[in-house]
């Protein structure tokens, strides 16, 4: 039991209770104790052994006997109690985005709903036609989330998964069961949802690793074991398969099972055209193996250099290796800053000073602080009185912590004609301004294009955030004309945000690959409103490579004097 895990359980406990409309400060207390161990440097396991528990802020006597009872059990008899009183068919309803607590709450309580399926019936039979606040549109828009809830409930994010394949191979090595370990599929391409898992091993003990990857506690169902692969699958995840391959085999299966299959196919065609075959064993000249044992040798057998797995689609990858000019893609050690980071001055849960320390400690030598300036309350939005104290903040901060350049930014609401939520003579004192959007998303293409042009060509805007205001697997993109707003970027020379987030990717990579090709600079930020999700620039990163993305193209992989001369921002 992890860090991870008990904050799960934690904000599970919170989400059945609110469905039960238990007592708000309860509810508050396991929301704010899950999201403070989350975020621990310190493994929980190790408080609890020194018997600290009750000095984790906000855990008293009552949270750390259920901490203890989570660590010694893998369970507490509260979650399992209320687990009983709330079928889980209930708590799945929260998977639907834009139904939280509240409304799962009404329809369990007052139609005794279980499931998504008796929802969509409640809808359609007209019942809450008579409750306030339920209208035709309300409805439709619940029917319609439902439809893109069930077109992607069986894919998975990149972030959920990336983190489980790890410690999957973590495991198999510290018990000294493996000797060599890849991800691979479409994981390994860093697709943003993926369908199933693929791990590929060496191992001196095949059948013991096949036998301790059948037995970790996440396997809900065994599917297939056998001497050199098993295939299980995972408790709220995908299907997951263990491959074991002998060493001198290990490159070529791990090129053959990252895929893509349209990428494999051109291979083997190139292969074939050369005289040799290519498959997961290696590469073979008249029945004797030339190469294998590495990736590298399976593309240098067929004379091209090294592809990397991000852009292995098919498309024109093998091509452009031909010819000798495949990129040099940006990587993790070339971030130089995060330009997207929220604090308790808004919806973030950490201060401006320790969101700097730990962007200090990856090694980042500029952020920009850009906290929410809207009219929306949930977001707690800056306005126009307390802006210039939450200014003052920052500069402070900046002053406090050395050896890393603080900027004054905001992310700023575009209005539905395109305005800003905050005037011009208060943006012009900020350092950085994003501009996003996050209402009126029904708009229409024509009309939401013309909103961000508009936002686009304001003096005080250097980059805009998350374009296209998608949430994957959850909110579909609203509809705008991405060509046009990638060329007025160009044209007004401003910057487009890839935001990092897994939940988010937002540009997608064929939107990346889009504005690289028109011109246009782009930042990789992680939109962080905890330390704890700063290390989602690894998503971000994924997602610029899958968009050929070099350093060159990235505004944040510049130093802090290029890039302040290129925003004009006073050093």
């Amino acid at each position: 039991m992890d860090n991870k895990q008990v904050s799960e359980i934690f904000n599970q406990m919170a989400d059945i209770l609110e469905i039960k409309q238990a007592n708000r400060f309860k509810i508050i207390a396991f929301r704010r104790a899950g999201e403070t161990i989350k975020q621990m440097p310190v493994n929980v396991r190790t408080i609890y052994q020194s018997g600290n528990l009750e000095d984790i802020p906000g855990v008293g006597i009552a949270l750390a006997g259920k901490i203890k009872e989570l660590i010694k059990t893998g369970t507490c008899s509260e979650f399992e109690k209320l687990k009983k009183e709330i079928p889980r068919g209930v708590v799945k309803l929260l998977e639907i985005q834009g139904i939280g607590p509240k409304r799962v709450a009404l329809f369990f309580n007052k139609f005794n709903v279980k499931s998504i399926r008796a929802l969509e019936k409640l809808i359609k039979s007209k019942k809450l036609d008579k409750l306030k606040g339920w209208g035709d549109k309300s409805q439709a828009d619940i029917l319609h989330k439902i439809t893109v809830y069930k077109r992607f409930k069986n894919r998975f994010l990149l972030g959920k998964i990336y983190p489980l394949a790890n410690n999957i191979i973590n495991q198999l090595t510290k018990e000294k069961l493996i000797d060599k370990a890849a991800i691979c599929g479409s994981v390994r391409r860093g697709k943003e949802t993926v369908g199933d898992l693929d791990i590929l091993v060496t191992s001196k003990k095949p059948l013991q690793a096949i036998d301790f990857f059948c037995s970790m506690n996440f396997v809900k169902k065994i599917l297939l074991k056998g001497n050199t692969k098993a295939r299980v699958l995972i408790k709220s995840g995908p299907e997951t398969d263990l491959r074991v391959v002998k060493p001198a085999s290990f490159g070529s299966a791990m090129h053959y099972f990252t895929g893509s299959r349209s990428h494999n196919i051109k291979l083997r065609k190139l292969g074939i055209s050369k005289g040799l075959k290519i498959n997961e064993y290696g590469v073979f000249k008249n029945n004797r193996k030339i190469a294998g044992r590495t990736e590298t040798s399976v593309f240098e057998a067929v004379k091209i250099p090294f592809i990397p797995p991000e852009i292995r689609e098919g498309m024109n990858e093998i091509k452009i290796a031909q010819e000798n000019k495949l990129p040099k893609l940006i990587n993790f050690n070339d971030i130089k800053g995060d330009l997207h980071l929220h604090t308790k001055w808004s919806d973030g849960t950490r201060t401006i000073i320790e969101m700097a320390k730990h962007c200090q400690a990856i090694g980042y030598k500029y952020i920009a602080i850009t906290d929410h300036a809207s009219p929306l309350k949930i977001v707690n939005g800056l306005d126009k009185h307390r802006i210039l104290k939450y200014i003052k903040a920052i500069k402070l901060a900046d002053k406090k912590v050395k050896g890393i350049k603080i900027l004054a930014g905001a992310e700023v609401d575009i209005k539905k004609d395109g305005s800003l939520f905050l005037p011009d003579k208060i943006l012009k004192k900020l350092d950085l301004v994003i501009a996003s959007v996050h209402s009126g998303f029904k708009m229409n293409e024509i009309e939401m294009t013309r909103r961000i042009k508009i936002a686009i060509r304001n003096p005080c805007v250097h980059i805009i955030g998350h374009p296209t205001g998608r949430l994957i697997n959850r909110r579909e993109p609203y509809k705008v004309d991405m060509e046009e707003i990638l060329k007025t970027a160009k044209d007004a020379q401003k910057i487009i945000e890839i935001n990092a987030f897994y939940t988010r990717l937002d540009l997608n990579a064929i939107h990346v690959k889009m504005a690289k090709d028109i011109g246009v600079k782009m930042v990789i930020s992680t939109d962080s409103h905890s330390t704890s999700h700063l290390n989602t620039m690894f998503y971000g990163i994924l997602t610029a490579r899958r968009g050929w993305l070099e350093v060159k193209d990235v505004v944040n992989a510049k130093s802090f004097k290029q890039f302040a001369r290129q925003l004009k921002i006073q050093d």
